[in-house]
């Protein structure tokens, strides 16, 4: 393929929303919030697989013939760019690119199901707030992912993570911003304001 040209408008996303398997034969780039990559078998059992961050490219898999079934989700609002491949070297740019995101993530993945519940937990929030920060200030916001979605990326159950939230309101690591609705309980989707502490501290 010498060139990839994409006719596809620019998507924004609801939490929860996927894209569809046309959607995936095209390129993409996160400009902003935060999504999942699963893996479907053929009983329809989903597993999860991989972040996917602002600045990533997806729908590579498509071009390069991997055959396996992907549901690529958006965990909290966000918004995709379509990618355009003017000739192969820049087509094959993003390719390689693509690939190193891919491993660098995978490697992530294990750092968030590894260790105590809530230092996942912490990590999880650290690389959202990371990932949409405009600059390394002394707290950052980020919108927070579903109870749900944030127990299967950390592989613990709702339960546990609810409390480790909890403790982590309870130490200021995580601060609500949504102010003006301090009796809401349902928390998931809002911003949050994650007060990171020192850079030894990180991830």
């Amino acid at each position: 393929m010498k060139q990839y040209l994409s006719d596809k408008p620019a998507r924004d996303l609801l939490p929860g929303e996927a894209l569809s398997v046309a959607d995936l034969q095209a390129i993409w780039r996160l400009e902003s919030g935060a999504m999942r990559i699963d893996s479907v078998e053929t009983d329809g059992a989903s597993s999860f697989v991989r972040l996917v961050l602002p600045g990533d490219v997806l729908g590579m898999e498509s071009l390069a013939g991997v055959e396996d079934t992907l549901l690529v989700r958006a965990l909290v609002p966000v918004s995709l760019v379509p990618v355009s491949a003017l000739d192969a070297q820049h087509l094959t740019r993003l390719l390689m690119d693509a690939v190193q995101t891919a491993h660098y993530r995978c490697r992530e993945v294990v750092r968030l199901r590894s260790g105590p519940v809530d230092q996942r937990v912490k990590r999880l929030l650290q690389m959202l707030a990371y990932a949409d920060a405009a600059g390394l200030g002394p707290a950052m916001a980020c919108a927070m992912p579903s109870l749900g979605n944030m127990a299967e990326i950390v592989n613990a159950t709702r339960e546990t993570v609810c409390r480790v939230l909890a403790n982590l309101r309870e130490n200021h690591f995580l601060e609500d911003c949504n102010t003006q609705s301090p009796k809401r309980k349902l928390l998931e989707h809002r911003e949050h304001r994650v007060c990171p502490g020192p850079a030894s501290a990180r991830f």
